[in-house]
């Protein structure tokens, strides 16, 4: 089995709390500046769908952008 963990993505729910002081600490947070989007996120459950990952079994993909900051 296979999982995907997201850190936090930048989406309409999450965008009151990412908004001024607070987002930009968050965004800061995180070697690449930024957040992953919802279709980032996509992609990478997308290909694990696929056939493309038939070998892919018994891990967890971060899709975090290098920050292993657990939110």
């Amino acid at each position: 089995m296979t999982s995907v963990a997201p850190a936090l993505v930048d989406t309409d729910m999450a965008a009151e709390n990412l908004a001024g002081e607070r987002g930009a600490k968050r965004r800061s947070e995180s070697p690449f500046g930024r957040l992953a989007t919802v279709e980032e996120v996509a992609a990478a459950v997308v290909f694990l769908a696929s056939a493309d990952a038939t070998m892919t079994s018994g891990t967890v993909l971060d899709i975090n952008g290098a920050s292993y900051l657990r939110m």
